[in-house]
């Protein structure tokens, strides 16, 4: 946990939980993991115990001694739904996050279940505001005056709309993963929704998609929000309407490629199309960066391997050509596709 980091999409690093265990093939070669073990063992080291789920309530109230505003990862060494948290740690957690408005909080997951269980259930907003209530009371914690004063005068819930400060992500490394996750996220309660699409592992669809549903199929526009009937109204001369209204969306898109040992190469045409559906719905779009592998600008057709370079993807002509990836290392790769970097972050209510 820092007050700076090297991640590109954020400011600062928040962990109340480390640890983890692996759900999906974007887990094969997790970074945290491969950190968090090089030091099992070690005694009195942060992570003697590796990467086992281990929970951090000295870490609980660090965001409130930070008083510059920042944007804050959640959990980068940990998965903050993970089954092995109890929700009474993630509540205290959200508390936290409620009583500290000046920051912003981006919480991934590929916990998409339990995210969307709890984070819509009056039982998990009611833990919520007891441990928001128990820190204000509580003189010891480095909350400030007008904070305290601000929280008891507010006689209305916190937790009854979501946080507008806390942007809720899934990881999607793939099209089956995206299928699942995403229709997750979108029945969540949240002020921003995001995807993290790193390590990406194969081209993802994001718009236009059909999906299972009662009766006839029914379209998802994950980009542009899913179309459904808003509530009943009446008009000025007494007729009873119901107009179409857009549902909840995507509101920003991280792309990036694998780094590390064993770090697997992605298509560049995987990253294109995703800036290109961000780009189609005004959806802000992140690439973060290439990996360990970055394209030649050479097509290559190649009976036997070479050392350190790969082809990727299916023959773009009859004579079977494909795209050249060579192993070049994260720093030289860079994070520019096609000449430029794309930065973009949805934007925020005013801090």
């Amino acid at each position: 946990m820092s007050d700076t980091t090297t991640i590109e999409w954020t400011e600062a690093t928040w962990n109340p939980v480390t640890g983890c265990t692996k759900v999906s093939p974007g887990c094969d070669h997790c970074y945290a993991e491969t950190f968090a073990e090089r030091w099992r063992g070690t005694p009195g080291h942060h992570f003697e115990n590796g990467f086992d789920i281990q929970l951090r309530p000295e870490r609980l109230l660090v965001p409130l001694r930070w008083k510059k505003p920042r944007r804050i990862f959640v959990n980068s060494m940990s998965d903050l739904f993970h089954d092995k948290v109890p929700d009474e740690h993630i509540a205290r957690v959200f508390a936290v996050m409620a009583l500290t408005p000046q920051h912003t909080y981006q919480v991934l997951t590929k916990r998409h279940g339990r995210m969307r269980a709890l984070l819509s259930s009056f039982a998990f907003r009611q833990a919520c505001e007891e441990a928001a209530s128990a820190i204000v009371s509580d003189d010891a914690t480095p909350v400030p005056q007008y904070r305290r004063d601000a929280y008891m005068r507010q006689w209305w819930s916190h937790f009854a709309k979501p946080l507008p400060n806390v942007w809720l992500g899934v990881s999607v490394e793939d099209q089956k993963r995206a299928d699942i996750r995403i229709p997750a996220l979108l029945d969540t309660p949240a002020a921003v929704r995001f995807l993290s699409c790193e390590p990406l592992l194969g081209p993802v669809d994001l718009f236009g998609l059909i999906v299972p549903g009662r009766g006839r199929p029914k379209l998802t526009y994950w980009l542009d929000g899913r179309p459904g009937w808003g509530a009943p109204h009446t008009t000025s001369t007494g007729l009873q309407m119901q107009s179409m209204e857009t549902g909840p969306r995507i509101d920003w898109v991280i792309a990036g490629g694998e780094s590390g040992r064993g770090a697997r190469p992605a298509h560049p045409d995987w990253f294109r199309t995703l800036r290109d559906q961000c780009a189609h719905s005004n959806v802000p779009y992140f690439f973060k960066q290439w990996g360990e592998w970055a394209p030649t600008g050479a097509l290559v057709i190649r009976n036997r391997p070479v050392p350190g370079s790969e082809l990727v993807g299916d023959p773009v002509d009859n004579r079977g050509h494909r795209i050249e990836m060579r192993r070049i290392g994260k720093k030289a790769a860079g994070r520019a596709l096609d000449g430029r970097h794309h930065d973009a972050f949805p934007a925020t209510i005013p801090r």
